[in-house]
Formats: structure tokens, sequence, C-alpha cells
């Protein structure tokens, strides 16, 4: 389970944190972090434009985790599963390789763009590997249109990224 603990209303930034995982992000500009409104779906850090809402917003972002149950389970490998696992639901989904997105110190979030889904959305998903998790940060738009002119959002809240630390203790 992956918990946000919104740090400073006035900075718009949380502390999202798990088993093996610790990491911050900060909404992009003109965007709300939302910590409550998601968690009946298992989301804990949802993002959406101000003047909108997670349940309305044609574009909206949320951060989850995948947690590697071996060292094999390489970001290379999820991504895989990943497509696979969208295509049985969606066989005529279209993905595209997007350039990768620097998050400082020599790390970057590998990036796919989803299209053609049985729903008629278009997605972004940032995969950003550490140790023991894969980090995914996704946008997910109702029109292509929305999608393009949330990109830049997009690339600012994954820019935003910072992990904290794999050791992680939560009271029961």
């Amino acid at each position: 389970m992956t918990k946000s603990n919104e740090s400073n209303k006035d900075s718009n930034s949380g502390i999202i944190y798990g088993k093996n995982h610790a990491y911050a992000l900060t909404a992009p500009k003109g965007w709300v972090l939302d910590n409550k409104s998601g968690v009946s779906q298992g989301l804990h850090a949802v993002f959406y434009p101000q003047n909108s809402s997670w349940k309305d917003g044609v574009s909206v972002m949320y951060a989850n985790v995948w947690e590697k149950k071996s060292a094999e389970q390489t970001v290379n490998v999820i991504i895989t599963s990943d497509i696979a696992e969208f295509k049985k639901k969606s066989p005529d989904l279209k993905v595209e390789d997007a350039k990768a997105i620097e998050l400082g110190k020599g790390k970057t979030a590998t990036v796919r763009h989803f299209s053609n889904d049985t729903n008629g959305n278009s997605e972004a998903i940032a995969y950003i590997e550490e140790e023991k998790v894969v980090v995914l940060i996704i946008l997910t738009s109702r029109t292509k249109k929305d999608f393009e002119s949330s990109l830049s959002a997009f690339q600012e809240l994954v820019g935003s990224y910072s992990f904290l630390t794999d050791k992680v203790v939560t009271e029961k």
C-alpha cells in the first residue's frame, strides 16, 4: 500500500511511501496534489488541473509502484509485462517510445505513450527504476488534444521526482 503525506500545502508537494519506497513529487504549476480522492482505487497521490477534480478531469495524473519480486524484474521486463496487460484489454492499442525524462544524478525515467485503447484514452507512463521497485507516473487523458496539452505538466511532474529511501517502516 502506498500512502501520500502532503508535506506543504503552499508548495503542493508530497511524500509517497509504502513497502520498499518513499519518494517526493511536486504538482506542476496549475495542478493540484490530492491524497484523498484516489484512495478507494489504491492511489494515494493523484493530480488534476486546478478547478477540476479527480473524478471529472479530462486529464489526470497519478503515481503508483510496481514491487519487484526478483532481481530479474528490470524496468524493461516490467514495461513489456505492462504493455502485454494493456493489449489484453485493448488489442488495437498503439505504443510509442517517447523521449526519456532526465531526473538528475544520471537517472532517467523511461517513457511510453499509449493510444487507441478501448475507452479512447491516451496515456503517458514514466517508469523509474529503483532497486526494489519501479515507480510509475501516469498521465491519462480522455482526448488526444487534452493529452497533447497536458504533456508539459506530465514532464514537470516526472521531473520533480526524488527518491528518498527503500527502508520504510510503517505502523500496522
